[in-house]
């Protein structure tokens, strides 16, 4: 595959390399999905880094918790895999299963602006934390920061086409 059949603004990142691992070609990757079918054997990834774009087929992956183990076939010594440092493994958009509604993936909803229902610019959703009790967000603004929970009914509305979630802005949310 060549990198310009590719559009970038179509690939959702699924691990991150970050380093080569022994001399096989090994990588260790963060991983980035929670979906672990992404990593069995026979299964297509993108390797993307800079003006970089190769696509490899996975042989095998050790899951390490938030990390793990990947050899790609295409990839067999340290010299080949020692390049591709810092490269994102992605897939194509269209791989993704649909949600069922008010459901999203996690690159869907981060960048987007955060506003209250009497459209006050209030941020940006940065960053998403997996906590026990569910997901909450922490939207970056010019006032500060501040979390805002992914359950319950601060969130009233996603609309991912305007980029934009509009929230309750109750007091003590702030």
């Amino acid at each position: 595959m060549l990198s310009q059949d590719i559009n970038r603004d179509d690939l959702v990142v699924v691990a991150t390399v970050m380093k080569s691992h022994g001399l096989k070609g090994l990588f260790k990757v963060r991983v980035e999905t929670d979906n672990p079918k992404r990593f069995l054997p026979g299964e297509s990834l993108l390797l993307v880094l800079a003006n970089r774009i190769q696509e490899a087929t996975v042989e095998s992956f050790t899951p390490q918790n938030k990390y793990g183990l990947l050899k790609l076939a295409e990839i067999s010594s340290i010299e080949q895999a020692d390049p591709w440092r810092g490269a994102e493994l992605a897939i194509p958009d269209s791989r993704l299963e649909p949600l069922e509604p008010g459901r999203y993936y996690t690159f869907q909803l981060l960048g987007l602006n955060v506003v209250s229902q009497d459209n006050r610019q209030l941020g940006v959703l940065s960053q998403i934390e997996d906590m026990p009790s569910g997901d909450i967000y922490l939207v970056k603004g010019s006032e500060g920061e501040f979390y805002i929970p992914a359950q319950g009914d601060i969130i009233q509305q996603i609309d991912l086409d305007k980029k934009v979630m509009v929230i309750r802005d109750v007091e003590g949310l702030r």
